[in-house]
């Protein structure tokens, strides 16, 4: 049996260390995915290749996120939180040594399991310390604080590339953040004494029974894969669609990941006021359809003002979506609130996974175009996952 004794805590202050934490977990993506050419390029690679280096992370986090639903019953949250800071850090600063791309390969995957320990464990101290009518509020904080520092690193990265090159660029804007992360939550989160009377490894497998049983996480969590599938096109191959369709500069994608940003923040942040005006499940089921339709035309489009439109609505509904998501996740089991964010956690892994290996195939053999409608079409399947089998356990 284990059980938690935590010290009081400001509820606004948790969030700071909090957001700046999740702000960190998809950094690495972002800078592969602006400069996939220039990376491509050093290791005599293609642009398909490259992409596969989120594949082998994705597959890192799921394998560890399975093991990070036993770790959390038994370990306090918040060292495993600075745990996985310090792996990204770690991670990234290695990635200068990789002479090849098959010695980057591994290096780079080690992000694979710090986003298995630290996206999780973000929402598990979020419903260990924040109140049930605030948490939807606390994780949009949260997810916004994660497209802020997307935002910047946007914004930094094409200009730092042309200075230091691809690898001085991504330790320099993952490094100096995961270090103020851990600082910031060692000082304000406290630790959490983990007292274990009579644990034995039967104990350990009763949080995935309590919450694999469960049809509605079942459907949360598969939906989550998929949804993040369907987002993760955004995030991986559309930079690389527009620089090639279009001949856009990196510094130019740069600068459309900022409009891209500031779409998901303010998604992120309006959710707490409209899960006042919606049911949870609604909002969830309205906002992964709005992303599935527009990830159909996403790269398909002639324009490049289209092609923008489109990735500013889908990123503010993917904004909310996530959001909502989470919360509705959190509390689907709140006795294993740990082993579901890391079940959930490996369902982002499983979906921005599928997306780099159907997007490598479907790109190199067929184009963008059709990458875009597959994985818009099976968002609409999630969809319908989410409707017919999920439920909000705190709905009246």
């Amino acid at each position: 049996m284990v059980e938690d004794e935590t010290r009081p805590v400001n509820e606004g202050l948790l969030v700071l260390p909090l957001a700046i934490s999740k702000g960190i977990t998809n950094i690495p993506t972002l800078v592969v995915s602006i400069l996939m050419i220039e990376i491509g390029v050093s290791y005599n690679v293609t642009p398909g290749v490259t992409g596969q280096l989120n594949t082998v992370a994705s597959l890192l986090a799921i394998v560890f996120a399975l093991i990070m639903g036993l770790l959390s019953i038994r370990y306090d949250h918040r060292n495993l939180l600075v745990l996985g800071l310090l792996l990204y850090a770690f991670s990234t600063a290695s990635c200068v040594l990789a002479g090849s791309f098959y010695v980057l390969l591994p290096l780079f995957a080690l992000t694979g399991i710090a986003y298995a320990m630290v996206n999780p464990m973000v929402s598990s101290l979020i419903g260990a310390h924040v109140p049930a009518e605030k948490r939807t509020g606390a994780i949009g904080y949260t997810v916004g604080g994660l497209a802020f520092i997307y935002l910047l690193a946007s914004l930094s990265t094409a200009y730092l590339s042309k200075i230091l090159g691809w690898q001085m660029t991504l330790v320099v804007v993952v490094v100096p953040i995961s270090v103020l992360a851990v600082a910031l939550v060692l000082f304000i989160i406290p630790s959490t004494s983990r007292q274990v009377r009579g644990f034995s490894a039967l104990d350990l497998l009763t949080g995935y029974r309590g919450s694999l049983g469960n049809r509605s996480v079942l459907a949360c969590l598969l939906s989550t894969a998929i949804g993040m599938s369907t987002w993760y096109l955004f995030l991986i191959y559309h930079a690389t669609f527009l620089r090639q369709t279009f001949g856009v500069s990196a510094t130019s994608v740069s600068q459309i990941v900022v409009l891209f940003s500031l779409s998901y923040i303010s998604g992120s942040l309006v959710t707490g006021w409209l899960a006042r005006k919606f049911s949870r499940k609604v909002l969830a089921v309205g906002m992964m359809s709005f992303l599935s339709f527009f990830s159909v035309f996403a790269m398909i489009v002639s324009s490049i003002f289209l092609a923008v439109g489109i990735g500013i609505l889908a990123s503010l509904s993917t904004g909310i979506w996530v959001t909502i998501m989470t919360s509705l996740t959190l509390d689907q089991v709140p006795k294993f609130r740990g082993t579901v964010m890391s079940l959930q956690s490996a369902a982002f892994s499983v979906g921005s996974m599928a997306s780099a290996i159907v997007g490598g195939v479907i790109i190199t053999y067929f184009g963008f175009g059709p990458y875009g409608i597959v994985m818009g079409l099976a968002g609409f399947f999630g969809v319908i996952v989410l409707y017919f089998f999920s439920k909000d356990p705190t709905a009246q």
